[in-house]
């Protein structure tokens, strides 16, 4: 069977051109003589899907949520644009971590969302991939990039809930992406930015974030319903810790509809902590600080349905430690890396 694979790679490669050479030999471990073989078509194509499924076995896939603290070009709605040396800084955050799929929130634009992956790309990290909520009454977005095909965008931003008997919709939307991953895999992410803490005239800021919260989970239950063995992440800056309400109401209820919380420790790539089991939750986990209160909390969350958290892998997972993150932002990136079957 081995020499029957090479040979049906090479018939692929004589027959396509160079082109394709090129890509065969960057993910083949030798080259082979051309020459081209009689294969029949059904058996190469068996055989070639055998080789790719063999080279993506066991991959690791990551998918990251960064609050990037109005990452605005221009002034909006009284917020400044996002000086040079923070957006330097978000850009180093995000060089460091290199994750596959990247989910951001309080983008100002998609113009500004591409600038960002101009320049990452001029530092040798390329998303040729993304998406964007379109709310024409926020200054700020929700967005995603992604390193794979993006397969499908929902933009959730007319949905409304009910709250004093009046009709509310989230200032922010919600982003819903599908990406084809490695190993002919479909990752589905949620990405939402919920009502922050602070005050606002037309209600309060609990009640309607945790409406928000309840709208949401409503949207991944009509998801999950349709295919409750997908993989499927809510991800973002819930603006609430793990113990409130807002949290209870997104990782759901009891049984295969309950979310896991990744809960990943701060690290980066090159000193990736281990938990202790004796500080238990006391480990150090904060993503955001709220300067008005001088306080650390963890409202930065990547939620995983069953499927996916048997694929997490928390020994390689992080909150980005690192000493420049009150330059790029007010929160720490979140990465939650998985171990594909």
């Amino acid at each position: 069977m081995t020499g029957l694979l090479k040979r049906s790679v090479v018939l692929l490669s004589w027959t396509a051109g160079a082109k394709v050479k090129k890509t065969l030999d960057s993910i083949l471990p030798m080259r082979f003589p051309r020459r081209c073989f009689p294969v029949p078509l059904g058996l190469f194509l068996l055989c070639n899907t055998l080789l790719l499924s063999q080279l993506q076995a066991g991959e690791l896939v990551s998918l990251a949520s960064f609050n990037v603290e109005n990452y605005l070009l221009n002034s909006d709605q009284g917020r400044s644009p996002k000086s040079h040396v923070a957006r330097r800084a978000v850009e180093k955050s995000l060089l460091c971590m290199r994750a596959d799929v990247v989910a951001l929130q309080e983008i100002g634009s998609e113009k500004a969302l591409l600038e960002l992956k101009l320049d990452l790309g001029a530092e040798s990290l390329s998303y040729p991939h993304h998406a964007i909520t379109k709310t024409p009454d926020s200054p700020i977005h929700v967005a995603l990039l992604s390193r794979f095909p993006i397969t499908h965008v929902a933009h959730h931003v007319t949905n409304v809930f009910v709250l004093y008997g009046r009709a509310f919709r989230p200032s922010r939307g919600f982003l819903e992406v599908d990406i084809e991953i490695p190993a002919q895999k479909k990752l589905k992410v949620f990405v939402a930015h919920l009502k922050s803490k602070r005050p606002v005239g037309y209600g309060d800021q609990w009640d309607i974030r945790t409406r928000e919260a309840l709208l949401l989970r409503s949207l991944v239950n009509a998801r999950m319903n349709l295919d409750p063995n997908q993989m499927l992440a809510v991800v973002g800056d819930f603006n609430d810790g793990p113990a409130s309400r807002t949290l209870k109401f997104l990782r759901g209820g009891k049984g295969e509809m309950r979310f896991k919380d990744a809960r990943p420790i701060e690290g980066s790539p090159k000193s990736l902590q281990k938990a202790d089991s004796k500080a238990g939750k006391r480990s150090t986990a904060w993503t955001h600080f709220f300067q008005d209160e001088d306080m650390f909390s963890r409202v930065d969350f990547i939620l995983l349905n069953r499927a996916l958290s048997s694929l997490y892998r928390e020994e390689k997972s992080y909150v980005l430690d690192m000493p420049y993150w009150g330059q790029a932002s007010d929160h720490r990136p979140v990465l939650a890396v998985f171990e594909m079957p």
